[in-house]
């Protein structure tokens, strides 16, 4: 017998609230069947059984929850149903008004959120061949841009919801996304159709993460995007020379996030998330997050309060970060809180990368790898952003702040 514990969902709460129950008590499940849903202080999170049998729930929807708890088992053979009280009212929407089986499918709270949010047409999800629309058949659809066929007697795919160990973009704003860099939106394809002549692999829990980030990003935030080129000679001399005095590894990434945290003050508006039309929430403090890939997936951990940390304690967690990328090791803490991304591409062969803006954050950064031009060392920083908070000319001037930053290698004292 197996069990559903609630995940450490973020570092503010203590508790949640069991919201739904998405599968009935005593029906059977997938291991990657979405079971329930959870709130918490920020947003809804949705929970994978992880395991194939008989679901049979522990606590009523409604309930309060606490990370660890077990809030289901899963049993190998049909077990007589616990009598739970009905969701409460509002957990499910439906599309029309007749939620009857065979009429119109339930919707999730998460997914009838971001159907709002995108403007979706009713009559395309009513059209999802799935009893219960959850908030990754929202982004398929999203990302299809047209509608999606019922193919017959096929029972849809789902994908795991983004889980705890993979990067969060289901809940802005403060995301723990995954990046990647350049992107395009994909076409879906219906699940059940396969290549003629081909194979089919099955994705990653944390790939399926990144997915979803990139089209919930091409969807809602309207992107814009500019490059400058560094003299980072400088600044790469004094990574050596900081390495040999710390003995400790500094490289041009550490003066890099340190230069973007020193910009906080004069540049809020590029570490801000936007709350609607006419309103944007703004730190009080730079978190940065870096993209880590080193082919176990793609994660992009937070250094909190960058601006108050010297580059050897900046270093120092870097090293950290990418020692746990090879273990596999991350926790939700570790990926919680950023408000402004630098994303890494070490190829000396890579010239310019256009990083994918975080669904909650306003900008992201991409670092190309140093090349030699003439008599000196260049590098290329691009600067993806959201046009919603930040216009061109103010884009040229956090970069040129950066640029005259790197060049001046001004970083005594950190």
């Amino acid at each position: 017998m197996a069990e559903i514990r609630v995940p450490k969902l973020n570092t503010n709460d203590s508790a949640y609230v069991l919201l739904e129950w998405l599968v009935a008590d005593g029906a059977p499940v997938r291991g990657d069947d979405v079971v329930a849903s959870v709130e918490t202080s920020k947003t809804v999170e949705e929970l994978v059984s992880g395991h194939d049998g008989i679901l049979v729930q522990l606590i009523p929807a409604g309930a309060d929850c606490t990370p660890g708890q077990p809030i289901a088992h899963i049993t190998a053979h049909p077990t007589p149903p616990t009598p739970t009280p009905a969701p409460p009212s509002g957990a499910f929407a439906a599309v029309s008004g007749d939620s009857l089986p065979g009429k119109a499918p339930l919707i999730t709270a998460p997914a009838q959120a971001l159907i709002d949010e995108l403007g979706i047409d009713p009559a395309r999800v009513r059209d999802l061949p799935v009893k219960v629309v959850r908030r990754a058949d929202v982004e398929r659809l999203a990302a299809a841009g047209s509608p999606t066929p019922r193919p017959p007697a096929s029972p849809a795919v789902e994908g795991p919801s983004l889980s705890a160990e993979a990067a969060v973009a289901e809940r802005p704003p403060s995301p723990t996304p995954a990046a990647i860099s350049p992107a395009v939106t994909p076409t879906v394809a219906p699940a059940s159709v396969a290549p003629v002549g081909g194979s089919v692999r099955g994705l990653s829990g944390n790939q399926q993460a990144v997915g979803r980030t990139v089209s919930l990003s091409h969807q809602t935030i309207p992107a814009a995007y500019t490059a400058i080129k560094v003299d980072v000679g400088k600044a790469t001399t004094t990574a050596r020379d900081l390495t040999k005095r710390l003995r400790k590894l500094v490289g041009l990434p550490d003066l890099l996030i340190a230069a973007v945290a020193r910009l906080h003050q004069d540049f809020p508006l590029c570490f801000a998330t936007l709350m609607d039309e006419g309103t944007a929430a703004v730190p009080d403090a730079p978190n940065v997050g870096v993209t880590i890939d080193l082919g176990t997936g793609l994660y992009v951990p937070v250094i909190r309060d960058a601006h108050g940390k010297g580059i050897e304690e900046i270093a120092g967690e870097l090293a950290g970060f990418r020692r746990l990328a090879q273990r596999g090791g991350f926790r939700q803490e570790h990926l919680d809180g950023g408000n402004i991304v630098v994303t890494l591409h070490h190829d000396r062969d890579i010239v310019m990368a256009i990083p994918i803006v975080f669904p909650g954050q306003a900008c992201a950064l991409a670092l190309t790898s140093p090349q030699r031009e003439g008599e000196r060392t260049v590098a290329v920083i691009g600067l993806a952003y959201d046009h919603r908070l930040v216009n061109g000319r103010d884009a040229v001037l956090f970069l040129q702040a950066l640029k005259e930053a790197l060049e001046a290698a001004s970083f005594e004292g950190l």
